[in-house]
């Protein structure tokens, strides 16, 4: 038996046939009704709405036969839908090739006689036919044609107005399901936005009504709860004439978010003018489905901010007219990628012309070989720890190839939020004049006390004799007198000998003896010169466990008898000093703690600068020339420590400073 070709559009089909939502469902009077209307027009004992599925016609009514389905390879209106436009009527199907074999032409229900009009929609789909059926042969009239076709187009009508009512409640159930979902949306955005740090406010439909708004937002309008449920329009005509509605309602008609940032508006807020700069956004509210249903407005006040960097902006220009006057030397270095901008001043100071372009690397080779490892190590730590530096170093000039001495200061910024990254900024200022003054005064420094040292030594030998002589003649007075003139002439050598350690640190002459010690041993010397010196006060010397450094083991106790003397010098009599050696971190921690005057906040950071006195009634009575503590200064800082002092005016100070503890 020969089963009817598929149609063409078979998929397609298909699925319109599904889009009705009709198949197994249950009878329904309308299109019973026109099933017997069929039957009795035709004349027929059948009349059947056949819906052609993928392996089955399932009929919707089955006037005159107790089936609901039969397979789709034995029906008729399988062969009727492919072709949509014409009616398909078998007078005699025992005589019908295609028909002869059917199970249901020789068997039960019989069929001898088939006339089905195929059931098209509006997309041209056959989805199945409203046929007649007769177990005997005939052939319909052109009258009863005629009406097959037209109750044929009823039932396609049918389906069409029942798919509409199908349609029309799954919208009425979705609208009250949003109704719902909307309510449940509205009532979470309002907790949001009411519990929000953040300015915010929800508006809802075309003429953006104002929901809800937290108090953040009415502050920023400059209103009060009386403006919810009111048009943006009539609540906030300020506002208005800014142009906000037009952008809300695109956001609300394409769905597309809007932001602004630091925005610039003036309008009247609480009875004044006033201006404001804003990062605001308008967001659409969704819906599942994606239908807008509100926009969230939100707002941060960001004018101080804004104000602010512009405040940071002026002072920085003044800055950059200030670095010009003071002909510095600047750059800009990118930690990440390594860009470098040089300031043409700088690009002249090594030796280049303003408009050449040089690198970064460039800057590194023109320092003198002696100091270049020096300034990298330093660069490289305050980029690594984030911190600043500041260092003098020696460069060559790279066409003129001469020499000039930079003081150099940076500084690294971290990155910011808007993904600038870290940065290392910095100047340099050309110190060749200051360092040519500095050695001439060493130079002359050390030609006075080298002549001065002479006719010392001079004295000190015609005192020695005078010693002699007076101890051979038991003359009590004159070994007093020379007794008070060799501790003057010590005095002077002492001085003298520090300026000439002055002259030899600012020329780099002075050499480190390096050797292993404990600082503990050193400690110990300390305390038993000061019993045996320092009477006037009771120097308290804490335990010291073994401390192992690599130093140079007379200039380390150099720096602490200085520190311990200063002590005697600038506190009460009969008072305490309190000297301690500690370990943390490997690192030994030296210090000498007195309670005497103190020093103000503003002589701190320069006490170890070359030749400084503080200036006070108190500190003008003891005498000296503001060299120790340079010099304490500068040994440690060959030692690759670190000294400093803290101080409190009238409790006291405490001097200290730090070496590497070796392993």
């Amino acid at each position: 038996m020969p089963t009817a070709p598929l149609p063409h559009n078979e998929d397609e089909r298909l699925a319109a046939l599904y889009s009705y939502h009709i198949l197994d469902t249950a009878t329904e009077k309308d299109f019973d009704e026109l099933t017997e209307l069929a039957s009795a027009i035709c004349g027929t004992p059948i009349a059947l709405i056949s819906l052609v599925d993928k392996n089955r016609q399932w009929f919707k009514s089955h006037h005159g036969l107790a089936v609901s389905e039969t397979d789709r390879a034995l029906s008729f209106c399988a062969h009727a839908i492919n072709k949509p436009d014409e009616m398909l009527q078998v007078e005699d199907a025992q005589k019908d090739k295609r028909f002869q074999e059917n199970a249901l032409v020789t068997g039960d229900p019989n069929i001898i006689f088939y006339a089905g009009v195929p059931l098209v929609d509006e997309g041209g789909y056959a989805l199945g036919s409203l046929c007649v059926i007769d177990r005997e042969r005939r052939t319909l009239t052109d009258v009863q044609q005629s009406a097959l076709k037209i109750l044929a187009a009823q039932v396609i009508s049918k389906l069409k107005l029942r798919k509409k009512l199908l349609e029309l409640e799954v919208a009425g159930k979705r609208i009250n399901k949003l109704n719902t979902l909307l309510t449940n949306k509205e009532q979470e955005a309002m907790q949001i936005i009411e519990h929000t740090p953040l300015a915010m406010a929800l508006h809802v439909g075309e003429d953006m009504t104002i929901r809800f708004a937290n108090k953040i937002m009415l502050k920023a309008w400059g209103k009060n709860e009386l403006v919810f449920g009111m048009p943006f329009n009539k609540a906030l005509p300020e506002l208005a004439a800014l142009d906000f509605p037009r952008t809300m309602r695109q956001v609300y008609r394409k769905g597309i978010a809007y932001e602004q940032t630091e925005a610039h508006m003036s309008y009247m807020h609480e009875g004044q003018l006033k201006e404001f700069y804003y990062n605001y956004g308008f967001t659409p509210l969704k819906m599942p489905d994606g239908q807008v249903w509100g926009i969230l407005n939100t707002a941060h006040d960001i004018t101080k901010v804004v104000k602010g960097r512009q405040t940071v902006e002026l002072a920085e220009e003044r800055l950059r007219l200030a670095v010009q006057s003071a002909d510095l030397g600047t750059f800009y270095l990118d930690v990440d990628t390594h860009e470098f901008v040089p300031s043409a001043r700088l690009k002249e100071m090594l030796g280049f012309t303003a408009d050449e372009p040089i690198s970064y690397q460039a800057t590194i080779d023109q320092i003198t070989e002696e100091y270049r490892d020096k300034v990298v190590n330093a660069i490289d730590a305050a980029i690594k720890e984030g911190a600043s530096y500041d260092i003098e170093y020696p460069i060559i000039g790279y066409h003129d190839k001469q020499q000039c001495w930079v003081r150099a200061t940076g500084k690294v910024y971290p990155s910011t939020d808007d993904g600038k990254s870290p940065f290392f900024s910095g100047t340099l200022l050309d110190i060749t004049e200051r360092k040519l003054d500095e050695q001439r005064k060493n130079d002359f420094i050390g030609m006075v006390s080298h002549e001065l040292r002479s006719p010392l030594t001079s004295i000190s030998g015609y005192i020695q004799m005078l010693n002699i002589k007076a101890a051979k003649n038991n003359d009590e007075t004159i070994l007093d007198i020379a007794g008070k003139a060799k501790r003057q002439v010590q005095r002077m050598l002492t001085l003298i000998s520090g300026f000439l350690d002055v002259a030899r640190m600012g020329e780099g002459k002075i050499k480190l003896n390096l050797k292993r010690f404990d600082m503990a041993a050193l400690v110990k010397e300390a305390e038993d010169e000061s019993l045996a010196t320092v009477t006037s006060h009771r120097v308290v010397f804490k335990p010291v466990v073994f401390t192992p450094v690599e130093a140079d083991q007379d200039k380390i106790l150099q720096v602490l008898t200085n520190f311990i003397n200063n002590a005697v010098k600038y506190s009460p009599k009969d008072s305490a000093i309190q000297v301690a050696c500690l370990t943390r971190d490997n690192i030994a921690y030296v210090s000498v703690t007195d309670e005497g005057m103190g020093i103000a906040p503003k002589d701190q950071p320069h006490v170890f600068d070359r030749f400084y006195r503080v200036e006070s009634e108190r500190m003008n009575t003891v005498k000296g020339f503001g060299i120790g503590l340079y010099i304490c200064k500068e040994i440690i800082a060959r030692h690759g420590g670190q000294i400093g002092v803290d101080s409190e005016l009238g409790k006291g100070s405490t001097f200290w400073f730090q070496i590497p503890v070796t392993s």
